[in-house]
């Protein structure tokens, strides 16, 4: 899983590689999220959203190897959702900006004032 990993990092972001990308954004048998992540917002595809809205659901409990709190790991998603930029990129982010989790929504919540 690494090694397909890193060779996409080594290739640079692709379109080619978004379908990919997008089933290894919430497999949870690695640690290159945030470099997957990374990929995504540069790629900028529509068929990204569905993948980042899974991952926002499931509060990050896949994620624990990164030791970071959710704020920190929600500016991962809202950056790609914000580069994406659709309507529906963008009614994702509405969509976690009143959960309870205070450091996705306050992440949310920032990154729609700059849309």
């Amino acid at each position: 899983m690494d090694l397909v990993i890193t060779l996409i990092d080594v290739s640079g972001p692709s379109v080619e590689f978004v379908d990919i990308l997008n089933k290894l954004l919430s497999h949870p048998y690695h640690h290159k999220h945030q470099e997957i992540a990374k990929h995504i917002q540069l790629l900028k595809s529509p068929t990204s959203v569905e993948y980042i809205d899974k991952v926002l659901e499931t509060n990050f409990d896949f994620l624990e190897y990164t030791a970071a709190e959710s704020e920190a790991i929600a500016k991962w998603f809202s950056w790609a959702l914000y580069s994406i930029g659709t309507k529906d990129a963008i009614d994702v982010m509405k969509k976690y900006a009143n959960v309870m989790d205070e450091g996705i929504k306050n992440e949310m919540q920032y990154r729609l004032k700059k849309m």
